[in-house]
């Protein structure tokens, strides 16, 4: 079958993020990404037209199926597939059938960058952009996994829901959706697949770090508690997720640290105290690295 003529790019239609905000049918605890349902009836792309979003998406196919095209390459995705959609890149639908149904999260750039991932300098995020369509089939542990990290991410971000700790939540079950979805291409990629024992290692560390990051910054604790080497412990995260403890400790710290400078009621003094570092100034040193500017810079550009 001959490909069909694309138009243009000049017109190509411009997908955004406030527009699928505009969808929604409930107030969003955090404006930056959301989760939502799909189907034939409310799906608003229009078949061979090109168009180009300005934020990521992931999708989960829950029935049916569609058939889209990008750079002249035709994918089709059926009940069952995940896919890992990049930003500005352009598409063309080509088919939906009557019965499609999906589950979707958009998320912006800045979201991104608020969950501790640098979209520029990120090994996981670039790896996954690498490819304009990213397709996970016939893996239905990793179908169920993500499908409950979005169930829960759509409940923490309803305003109605009332819940402490949403934001700690939120990026904890947002870095386990990229991390699900990219570790099964690194799994696929990697000559030395990784063990039952290596991945449950992976699964209690990342626990760990949730609870007790704000104490325990060292990667000794850790490994003392999951009764191993800190050697071990670093080759088997190293192995799994392609980065090294400390590196996931200190992710965890910077954006809890970006959580509490938002709040006008805590002084940089504070926020350095309550995640344990030794003196303001050592804290601040710790948030330029992270963050590019300094905690005073943050909490000034964040009133404006």
């Amino acid at each position: 079958m001959p490909k069909k003529s694309q138009p243009k790019p000049d017109f190509v239609s411009q997908l955004a993020f406030d527009e699928v905000l505009q969808q929604v049918e409930f107030d969003l605890r955090i404006k930056e990404f959301v989760v939502m349902e799909i189907d034939k009836a409310n799906y608003i792309i229009q078949p061979n037209m090109p168009y180009r979003s300005d934020y990521f998406c992931i999708f989960m196919v829950q029935k049916g199926g569609v058939t889209f095209r990008l750079d002249d390459k035709s994918y089709s995705v059926t009940k069952g597939d995940i896919i890992f959609c990049p930003m500005l890149e352009t598409f063309w639908l080509d088919e939906i059938t009557e019965d499609y149904n999906a589950k979707y999260i958009f998320f912006s750039l800045s979201f991104i960058s608020d969950a501790g991932f640098n979209y520029k300098s990120n090994n996981v995020l670039k790896s996954l952009s690498s490819d304009p369509a990213n397709i996970i089939r016939n893996e239905p542990d990793v179908y169920r996994k993500v499908n409950f990290h979005l169930d829960e991410l759509k409940v923490l971000n309803d305003k109605e829901k009332e819940n402490y700790y949403f934001k700690e939540m939120i990026w904890h079950h947002f870095s386990l959706v990229v991390y699900e979805i990219d570790n099964y291409f690194k799994k696929t990629e990697r000559p030395h697949p990784v063990t039952h024992r290596e991945d449950e290692l992976t699964t209690s560390f990342f626990k760990l770090v949730q609870d007790h990051f704000k104490e325990e910054h060292n990667v000794q604790f850790y490994a003392d508690k999951l009764f191993i080497s800190r050697k071990y412990l670093t080759k088997v995260i190293n192995k799994t997720v392609f980065k090294s403890p400390r590196d996931i400790i200190h992710q965890v710290l910077a954006v809890e640290a970006r959580l509490l400078l938002k709040n006008p009621n805590l002084n940089v003094s504070e926020v350095a105290s309550k995640l344990s570092f030794s003196d303001q100034a050592s804290f601040s040193k710790f948030f330029k690295k992270h963050a590019g500017r300094s905690p005073l810079e943050y909490k000034k550009d964040d009133l404006y």
